[in-house]
């Protein structure tokens, strides 16, 4: 179920037929890290926090709720199960999860690993400013690869 104008439903839509489609930013990509039952799992554009990936419910939702039980639970683990490849494949000292809705109204999660050399590590991410790391194209390449290597 697509809503008509939603940014994440078109991201989505996109992704089931590709592997990247255009970020909100220009120029910048986002790059499907894996299509899950609930879910797709993509890569941020942005890599300050290495292996930061975003899980957007397939289901168009604003709400956890609002999907059907069997839905919910399957999203929530799949969120789970990319939270633990990301952790397996880059040891993050904590992983953030944060599924706010209030800029997009779409059900998603963002998974940020958060490191030893973090500036601000008892802090949320926002809290720090900093210009987007936009690694190279191999380097992403990498960064999906270890995340995939981990998801079953």
């Amino acid at each position: 179920m697509s809503e008509a104008g939603c940014v994440f439903c078109t991201v989505v839509a996109a992704l089931e037929r590709a592997d990247t489609c255009p970020a909100r930013e220009a120029g910048q990509v986002l790059r499907k890290v894996r299509d899950l039952p609930a879910s797709i799992a993509l890569l941020a554009p942005d890599q300050y926090y290495k292996g930061y990936t975003m899980v957007v419910s397939k289901t168009h939702a604003i709400e956890l709720y609002e999907l059907p039980e069997r839905q919910s639970t399957q999203y929530f683990q799949d969120m789970v199960a990319v939270a633990k490849a990301i952790a397996t494949a880059f040891h993050p000292r904590k992983m953030n999860y944060e599924v706010l809705g209030n800029t997009v109204g779409h059900l998603h999660w963002h998974l940020f690993p958060r490191y030893e050399w973090d500036p601000n590590p008892k802090g949320p991410t926002w809290e720090t400013n900093h210009p987007p790391r936009l690694p190279s194209p191999e380097e992403y390449a990498d960064i999906l690869a270890a995340i995939r290597r981990r998801l079953a």
